[in-house]
Formats: C-alpha cells, structure tokens, sequence
C-alpha cells in the first residue's frame, strides 16, 4: 500500500524568484562592469593624485629655485654695496687729505709769496738774503717769478743756503718773457756742511807740508 508523501506547503504572501542561466551571467556582467568601471575611477584618482603631487613637488622646485636665486642676487647685491661703500669711503679719504694738503699747500705757498714780497725789495736794491730768496722761488710750483723790471745782473750766480747739518746750492737765471722779467731758481747741489767742510780742508803731504 502505497503511501502519498506530504507536499510542502507555502504560505500563501511568499514568492519563488527563480533565476535562469541568462539572469545569472547578466548579473554577473553587471557586477564585474561595476568593479571594472570602480577600478578605472580609482585608476583615474591615483593618476590625478600622482600629477597634482608632480606638480606640487615641481612648482615648490620653482619655488625654492627662485627663493635660491633671489637669495644670491641679493647677498650679491649686499657685496657689491659694502664695495661700493668701501670704495667711497676711501675716495673721500683720499679726497679728504688731498683737499688737506692742498689747503696747507696752499697756505704755505701765500705764506712763501708773503715773505718773498718782502724780501724782494731788498734783494732787487742789492742786499738781502739772496740764498734764502732763491730757495723760496724754488719752492714755488713753477720754481720762478716775474717782475715788472730788469733784476741786477749780480743776481744771477750760485747761492748758498745753510740749513741745519745740510747746506744746498741755487742758481739763479734770468729771462725775458711776454713782456716781463722772470728769475728762474734751480737745484744745483746739496750736501752736509761737514762733508763741505772735510772736503775745503786741504790736504797734506805724506811729509806733513801742505
């Protein structure tokens, strides 16, 4: 006697979805069209990412490339500045003393011009210290002075002058010069007074006469 087996019974609000192979392998493809699409936007990401890193690390290169130069043109800078200043500073040095020597120079030789119109009158009329006239005229710029008449001619030989230890020798020359008289004063000589004095000694015998 056969028995009938119970069939399963179903609630009557549930449903039977049954997929068929072609269901199956759509779905299949849509997921890995899913995947593959998620892939190539990460893809896209990563290669977004890596240029703007490029682009970050290249514009920051720039950067530093341009701050680096900035920094040496202005140390350059800076150097050639304190050159500059220093040079400057040596050019009004310099122009300091020059203006100085030429104040004093200047100073002196009116001084000189002073005591040379001084002494003129006495040297023209005959007397006077001619050597220490003729040194003045030499210590002149131009070592030479111009005069309104004919000097006597008495003026124009050597003199000597004693300073010290050292005794120097001048000789005076005379010229006629756009219409004017002009005593010219040159350095002839110039030693030391015991040197002179050793040489005018006169000189003996090896018999002791003279």
């Amino acid at each position: 006697m056969a028995t009938d087996q119970p069939h399963p019974t179903r609630a009557h609000d549930e449903w039977v979805v049954n997929y068929r192979q072609s269901d199956v392998d759509t779905i299949r493809e849509q997921i890995e069209q899913t995947e593959a699409t998620k892939r190539r936007l990460l893809l896209l990401v990563l290669i977004v990412a890596i240029a703007a890193l490029a682009g970050a690390i290249i514009l920051l290169s720039t950067n530093y490339a341009l701050y680096s130069s900035s920094q040496s043109s202005k140390k350059k800078l800076e150097q050639e500045h304190a050159e500059l200043k220093s040079r400057a500073d040596q050019t009004q040095q310099q122009l300091d003393a020059k203006t100085a020597k030429e104040t004093s120079d200047a100073g002196s030789r009116a001084e000189a011009q002073t005591r040379l119109d001084k002494l003129l009158p006495a040297v023209l009329s005959g007397g006077g210290e001619v050597g220490t006239f003729a040194r003045m005229i030499y210590n002149l710029p131009n070592r030479r002075i111009e005069l309104e008449r004919k000097p006597p001619d008495k003026l124009f030989r050597n003199w000597r002058v004693t300073t010290g230890s050292t005794t120097e020798t001048y000789t005076l020359v005379g010229g006629f010069v756009d219409g004017k008289w002009v005593v010219y004063s040159n350095l002839v000589a110039r030693g030391s007074t015991q040197t002179q004095r050793k040489d005018a000694t006169p000189q003996r015998r090896k018999d002791g006469t003279p």
